[in-house]
């Protein structure tokens, strides 16, 4: 790995070093005591997925380490990977999330541990690091899309993009902030500011870091283009590489710098210009892709703070109450219920239920429309719904309760990590099905968070999540109040009536159908 200040190789180095600002010329010295870890990190990276390491031997080696095993299985069994399964061992987990990410994974979480022995570096570095991974998930999803043929290696080029920023944010913890907090500007500009902060700009350091670690060619050559690409389609593969790789990581710079719309544009622009795909893929893939990009960085140990939310799905917006028929609201249900419109009057409750559905202009409509259908002429006491955040599926979000007056405490007890704080609900909501819980005081096969059943003190409940296609957004929530009062099978079949009907006119609504 190792060069001689003459190699030519080591030229470039050679030719910055007297340039770069003072407490950044160690960078090039062979015998730099914070370098071989990032140096290591690379090679590693490269050499897993260059696929040296099988799959096989990569789940022996995360099995060994407990807290490993436990990263790799949560981010499987995140909303954001593992929509529909379970995922209970680490071979079957490497096999579903795919090599690229579970060794991003391993190293990331490697190279965090070591950030342990230099706290005043530590927050800055990772800071880079969750960049990084989550710049990689973008260009793999985008890669995906475009049946890119070389997926790992595309993977880890965006990875190893960051290696200049990692090496100054390493070694001057101090100047590569002042770098951060300097505002967006043109790309000529940028390279003049920091060219004035660095002595040389960032592309040039990481290009000099690239020969002097032997990294490939193909790496060595990212480096030498500097500037943005022109906004016009992507023709040969190399340019798709080129394209993804410094355009994801132009796009999370963009997300996660000084606010700048325009900057923000411009990133989106070009990659969708570059790939030429239609504008809503393009818009689902960005979704999907921050979301996996920041379940990745949790498991990892770090953290992917944005300016502001970039994405904004339409499921997490405020919901608003459906057109009532009557002129007064939805009373708070009294303690005695007669029966419900849907028992006396089936028929016409149904089609009164498809009229509103149809009505509606949006799936936020749709949810309302059904709350307070469930609500009014479905007979259940108690009607919650509950979205998941798009930007952070492992966030679910109390939204909407009929049928208490004090509502706020169980929308919170409805919220929270459904990793760390809903275990059972994330199970629930993989399901296609809606589940009719008979006895909540019968252990769970996961754990149910104790403020839930503090709060609500359910008997029994029906709870179904809710898709659009195949992507979860939320979960619906139905019982007819606290124990002793049950849900009986006839209130099963009812829900089960209007869930349905909802579900095709999501869909539909959706375009899915």
């Amino acid at each position: 790995m190792s060069s001689s200040s003459t190699s030519p190789e080591s030229a470039l180095a050679e030719s910055l070093r007297p340039r770069l600002h003072s407490s950044l010329q160690p960078l090039f010295n062979q015998s730099s005591p914070c370098l071989p870890a990032l140096e290591k990190t690379c090679q590693k990276i490269l050499s897993l997925t260059g696929g040296l390491t099988g799959a096989d031997r990569l789940a022996q080696i995360i099995s060994r380490d407990p807290a490993l095993t436990c990263r790799v299985l949560q981010i499987s069994n995140s909303i954001a990977y593992s929509p529909q399964q379970v995922i209970t061992s680490v071979p079957h987990a490497v096999s579903w999330l795919g090599l690229d990410t579970v060794r991003s994974l391993v190293t990331a979480s490697q190279l965090v541990e070591q950030l342990n022995e230099w706290p005043d570096r530590q927050q800055v570095v990772s800071g880079v690091i969750a960049r990084a991974l989550v710049a990689a998930v973008h260009a793999n999803e985008l890669g995906m899309a475009l049946e890119y043929p070389s997926l790992s290696q595309l993977f880890s080029a965006t990875l190893l993009y960051s290696i200049g920023d990692l090496a100054i944010a390493n070694q001057s913890p101090e100047l590569y902030q002042s770098f951060r907090r300097l505002p967006a500007q043109t790309p000529a500009a940028r390279i003049v500011e920091e060219t004035q902060l660095f002595g040389a700009p960032r592309l040039r350091i990481a290009q000099a870091l690239a020969q002097m670690w032997a990294l490939p060619p193909f790496l060595v050559e990212l480096f030498s283009t500097e500037g943005l690409h022109p906004q016009e389609r992507w023709g040969s593969g190399q340019d798709v590489f080129r394209g993804l790789v410094t355009g994801c990581s132009a796009l999370i710079d963009a997300m996660t710098g000084p606010p700048s719309p325009a900057t923000m544009e411009a990133a989106k622009r070009g990659l969708l210009t570059g790939t030429g795909l239609p504008s809503h893929m393009f818009g689902d893939i960005l979704v999907r892709a921050l979301d996996r990009g920041k379940q990745l960085v949790i498991s990892a140990g770090l953290s992917f703070d944005l300016w502001e939310e970039p994405v904004r799905a339409e499921a997490s917006c405020p919901i608003p109450a459906p057109p009532q028929k009557e002129s007064t609201a939805v009373p708070t249900p009294p303690r005695k219920r007669g029966p419900a419109a849907i028992e006396t009057n089936p028929l016409e409750t149904l089609q009164t239920l498809q009229t509103a559905l149809r009505e509606a202009k949006d799936i936020n409509t749709l949810l309302s429309t059904l709350v307070h259908a469930l609500h009014r002429d479905g007979g259940f006491a108690r009607v919650a719904l509950a979205l998941l955040n798009p930007n952070n599926t492992d966030h679910l979000v109390g939204r909407l309760l009929l049928g208490i007056d004090e509502p706020a405490p169980y929308l919170d007890s409805l919220s929270g990590s459904l990793t760390k704080d809903h275990p059972y609900f994330l199970q629930l909501m993989k399901r296609s099905d809606a589940i009719w819980i008979e006895d909540f005081t019968i252990p769970m096969p996961d754990p149910v968070r104790p403020a839930f059943l503090r709060t609500w003190n359910p008997g029994s409940a029906i709870i179904a999540p809710l898709r659009v296609g195949t992507r979860p957004i939320g979960m619906l929530y139905c019982d007819n109040g606290p124990i002793p009062r049950q849900v009986q099978q006839k209130d099963y079949h009812a829900f089960q009536l209007f869930f349905s009907q909802t579900t095709l006119s999501i869909n539909r609504l959706a375009g899915v159908l």
